[in-house]
Parts: C-alpha cells; structure tokens; sequence
C-alpha cells in the first residue's frame, strides 16, 4: 500500500497528460472540499474557531479521506492486485495537475493575445487570488507567470515528490493538505488560527519539492543564480512560495513579486529579479516551456529515485 511503484507514476503522468482533470468527474480536490465545508460547519456551530478546533478540523477531513482510501483498498485486494494498481494509478493521477495547469493559464493567455483585456482579466481571476479587474496586460502577465511558477511546485513537483516517498497515500495525503490549505489557510480575523495548522502542514509538505523545483532551475539555467534565488525566497511571507517565482524570474530574465491588491487592499511583496524587464505576453508562454521543462526534469529524477528505492527493498 505504502511502496512507490514506478509503474503506477508513469501511468498518472500519461493520464494526466492526455486526460487532464475532465470537468465533473470525481477527484480528491472536490471530495475534500466538500468534506472541508462539512466539517467546518459542524465543529463551528457552538465554538469559535480556535487553533485547537483547526487541528481537529484538519485531522477529521484527512482521516476520512484516508479511511475511505483503506477500505476502497481493502474491498479491491479481495479481487486482485491488478485492481489496487489501478486504485493507487488514478489517486497519483489525480494529485497531479500539470495538464490542468496548462490549460488554465491558455485561457488567459489566448484573450490577452487578442487584445481582450477584460475577459483575460476574468480567466486570471480563476486562478489567482489578488484583483485582477484593474490589471494591465504587464501585470497580467506577471501573475499568470508568478501562477505558474507558485503551481509548479504544489500542482507537479510535491506530488511526485510525496508519491515516490509514501506511494498513492503520500499523493493522497499531499493533495488533501493543499487543498485544505487552500480553502482554510487565510491570515484572516475569521481563519487565522482556525486555518494555522493547515497552513503550516502544507507549509511543511512543500519545503522539500519547493527547492528541488528550484535547484532544477538553477541546473537548467545557471548554478550561480541559487544564493541569490535562496535569498530572494527568504524574503517571501510563505515558506516555499518565493523559491519557485525567484528561479522563474531569473530563467525569463523578467521582474516578478511586488505589490498586489487583495479586496482593494494594496499587500506588498518583495521583488524577485529586481533588475530583469516588465514581464510581456510572450513571457507567459515562455514560463509553460519552463514549467514543462522542469516537470519532465523533476519526473525523471523521481522515477530515477523510486526505482532505486524499489531495487533496495526487493533485496
């Protein structure tokens, strides 16, 4: 249950390549919404939400997850390992988004090529969570890139990352504590203690994929960048966030970071690249070169490692 099976990686990747996420179908990311929305309104009913209350909102959403995973598995052993190769195939499948990725971010650019900077401010604002109705095309480009750069990480690198590690229930673990990240990991007055402890467990389960996207950049590009990026990342109000925008900026030799506004409040970040050009439409497609570039890396690497892993334990 718990071995990473190279076999089972490369068909999520060739899933996820020629699938991508179809719209409606079940996944992992809606299940968890759904039961985060659940749960919430449950334990909030009576008490405030507290620290405490989160760390027993998050254990209760990935105990059902992983509780429902146990059993499908268990049911699917009586008939066959074929059927749990397939079980842990589809959950690794699901944890990566690299296709979904993609096709997201050419639904802005497609809009912001033809001039229609109001529906690509729309498609923008699906994908990330600053204003997005005021924005130029610079700075639409800059967040689409920043998008990119940010989902490279949680969407492509963590999840292989944890799938080699603890196998299908590392992907599913991982693809649930993102998610629960996503939906309750806000420095707001209503979830600011509530959403810490999932914010800080997706903080923990980045570290590691946030650096090897990072070092992979540099490898591509130029080893020299890595104390500067380290450094520039440091600056970063999220853990991980700044490793990836920080390589980003230097591979598309363009600015990233800087000021942003959130429900018209102006948030200041800092600048990766500092002395690059104002980030361009062409820029974006660029960043998808790079984002498939360090994937194809980053999935070599990891079936590199889980096959070792796999040699070691056999013996």
């Amino acid at each position: 249950m718990w071995r990473a099976d190279p076999s089972q990686i490369v068909a999520a990747i060739v899933l996820d390549l020629f699938v991508g996420d179809p719209h409606g179908w079940p996944h992992i990311a809606r299940l968890t919404g759904k039961l985060s929305i659940r749960y919430e309104t449950i334990l909030t009913q009576r008490r405030e939400r507290s620290f405490t209350l989160g760390m027993i909102f998050w254990g209760l959403v990935t105990g059902t997850i992983l509780t429902f995973y146990a059993i499908s598995y268990c049911l699917l052993a009586r008939f066959g390992s074929g059927e749990t190769w397939l079980l842990n195939t589809l959950i690794i499948y699901q944890s990566v988004a690299a296709m979904d990725l993609h096709r997201h971010v050419q639904t802005v650019l497609r809009p912001l090529v033809a001039g229609d900077l109001v529906e690509a401010r729309n498609r923008l604002a699906g994908i990330v969570g600053r204003d997005t109705q005021t924005l130029g095309e610079p700075e639409i480009s800059r967040a689409t890139i920043e998008s990119v750069a940010e989902s490279l990480t949680d969407g492509i690198v963590a999840p292989l990352f944890w799938s080699v590690i603890a196998g299908a229930p590392g992907a599913l673990v991982y693809r649930t504590a993102n998610t629960l990240d996503s939906m309750v990991g806000h420095r707001t007055d209503a979830y600011e203690k509530f959403g810490k402890v999932s914010a800080r467990i997706d903080d923990w389960l980045n570290w590691v994929p946030a650096r090897i996207c990072a070092l992979l950049f540099c490898l591509f590009r130029s080893a020299r960048r890595w104390n500067t990026i380290r450094w520039e990342a440091a600056a970063h109000a999220s853990p991980n966030a700044g490793w990836s925008e920080s390589a980003m900026a230097y591979a598309l030799g363009v600015r990233l970071g800087g000021d942003n506004y959130y429900d018209g409040q102006c948030v200041r970040g800092p600048v990766f690249n500092p002395s690059g050009r104002i980030a361009e439409t062409a820029d974006i497609a660029r960043s998808l070169t790079w984002m498939w570039r360090i994937a194809g890396a980053c999935a070599g690497l990891l079936l590199a490692v889980s096959f070792c892993l796999n040699y070691l334990r056999s013996r």
